[in-house]
């Protein structure tokens, strides 16, 4: 339980990082440097750590294809074009809806299970957080029904595609380091190609955006995606895909430090049995893998 605690704590960390980071520079160009960055970093580590890059990347082609686009480059480009521009309920929404998907595609192509209980605690823990989303939908606009929701399920699907082919890819025993040290570089080559041809490039180098920029490299590349990736032999991609249950607290919280947006208090007592069926969700996983070992 500590390392999904501690993973879903990073990944909270780096999501409210780059919400922030986002005053300071341009989307692409975040992406392109941070991308640069994390996935030389990964990969020099995983060369000191292995004496070479050891990969299949010509036997496994269209799966590398499909982890890096999906996983990397897709889920990136989307944060940077759209992400970055939604109310927060659309981003809440986003965090509830993934589980769910990643669960459907992981039954649909991977044929992975989950018992009774399981589903149960999933769609239960969901729909808690879907409810307290609505009711705090009126501050953010009149309706949940717009443009925006077609957008919204389309990168929560991406995202669940995404880390489903990483999944793949690695149970074909490819090294972690170097499938995430590999896609955060191709995202990074292209997202800063992007960012010279299509957006006025802009960014500010400051003590407060060079540590927001530190914090995001380190708890979003180094710790949450690195150790997402390695968990998947452990852990079902469905219990991985619930590290962003904290998103709504934080987007809550975000809102009524700096923007003053008052959270009624219903909407933290919904969330509460919400996380609660996502603990029990990840017992229950526990004991049915010690139940088939």
């Amino acid at each position: 339980m500590l390392n999904i605690l501690f993973l879903s704590i990073c990944y909270t960390i780096t999501f409210y990082a780059s919400t922030l980071l986002g005053n300071y520079f341009s989307p692409l160009l975040m992406i392109g440097a941070r991308g640069l960055i994390s996935g030389l970093l990964l990969l020099a580590i995983h060369r000191s750590c292995k004496k070479r890059i050891r990969t299949n990347i010509r036997q496994h082609k269209y799966q590398y294809f499909y982890a890096i686009f999906f996983g990397f480059i897709a889920p990136f480009a989307l944060t940077a074009l759209f992400l970055n521009n939604l109310p927060m309920v659309d981003t809440n929404i986003i965090a509830t809806v993934e589980p769910i998907l990643t669960y459907l595609f992981a039954a649909y192509f991977f044929k992975e299970r989950l018992n009774k209980k399981q589903v149960l605690f999933l769609f239960l823990g969901t729909f808690f957080a879907f409810i307290a989303i609505i009711i705090e939908a009126e501050l953010e606009r009149v309706t949940l029904i717009s443009w925006q929701e077609p957008l919204v399920l389309f990168v929560a699907t991406i995202l669940a595609i995404g880390w489903l082919a990483i999944t793949k890819l690695v149970s074909l025993n490819e090294p972690e380091d170097a499938i995430v040290g590999i896609g955060l570089l191709t995202t990074g080559i292209i997202a800063t190609t992007m960012s010279i041809h299509l957006e006025k490039t802009s960014f500010s180098i400051e003590a407060m955006s060079l540590v927001l920029f530190l914090l995001v490299i380190l708890f979003g590349d180094l710790i949450v995606t690195r150790m997402r990736v390695k968990l998947s032999k452990k852990y079902s991609a469905t219990l991985l895909s619930l590290i962003c249950i904290f998103v709504p607290f934080i987007t809550a919280l975000h809102q009524e430090i700096f923007k003053h947006q008052h959270y009624s208090y219903k909407f933290f007592l919904i969330l509460i049995p919400s996380l609660i069926c996502f603990i029990a969700f990840y017992h229950e996983e526990i004991h049915s893998k010690k139940q088939e070992s």
